[in-house]
């Protein structure tokens, strides 16, 4: 088997069929997810999701952790500091786009009850809280997503040398992982896809992954930790 159709098949099939399950559900589907649903699904598929990429990572591209996640050369303090500035740069998009993307395409979609009611929960149970802010937020989400991402990267630009697939290989991960927050509307799916370009891009010059794991958990988490005060009063 070639090196490229180990990538593809790599590819196919750990990072495809969650993404795409997860864009038909969000297209057909009309019920939320439960705070048990959105505790639960992120460590059984996001935890299941890791494992597989790892053993596919290992046995089928014969790739250590290091060649594949982290060949840049860095320190764990620097990752810190990198991470905590990519989380910085986050929220000043966040901040930007709120005054730009969100006013030019409005989304006219019913709130996001889901979120509402995790936030709701969490507020008024500490150990679901210490559950979600820990081994959920960390595990479930922010080291799923980005180990998805940057596996999907690194396969994609294994299949070929040239710089320019590269960069096309960018676009193509952040559209697809953009996709699949359709329930937050356009405008969230242009801004999460515009924030994994950055991702790709940092990953493309760096290959360090813990920064990236590191500014996804404090994005998402200092967000929810500000709305679940809200809620608390």
């Amino acid at each position: 088997m070639s090196d490229t159709t180990k990538n593809i098949l790599a590819i196919s099939i750990s990072i495809l069929p969650i993404n795409l399950i997860m864009i038909w559900y969000r297209l057909t589907q009309t019920e939320n997810f439960s705070t048990t649903d959105m505790t639960v699904y992120p460590l059984l598929f996001g935890g299941g999701t890791i494992l597989l990429i790892l053993f596919l990572n290992k046995f089928l591209l014969q790739d250590t952790f290091k060649t594949t996640f982290n060949s840049g050369k860095g320190t764990w303090f620097w990752d810190i500091v990198v991470g905590l500035g990519l989380t910085a740069i986050y929220f000043a998009m966040f901040f930007l786009e709120r005054a730009t993307l969100m006013q030019w395409i409005p989304n006219h979609n019913p709130p996001n009850t889901e979120l509402i009611n995790v936030m709701i929960d969490l507020a008024n149970s500490p150990v679901l809280m210490i559950i979600w802010f820990g081994p959920v937020l960390w595990i479930g989400i922010a080291l799923f997503e980005e180990l998805s991402r940057t596996f999907l990267l690194k396969c994609l630009w294994n299949t070929s040398k040239n710089k320019n697939w590269h960069v096309v290989a960018i676009f193509f991960a952040s559209a697809l992982i953009g996709t699949v927050h359709l329930y937050q509307g356009l405008a969230g799916v242009i801004s999460i896809g515009i924030k994994s370009v950055i991702m790709c891009f940092y990953f493309y010059k760096y290959r360090r992954l813990t920064p990236l794991v590191i500014s996804h958990g404090l994005y998402d988490g200092l967000q929810f930790a500000f709305f679940i005060v809200q809620f608390q009063h």
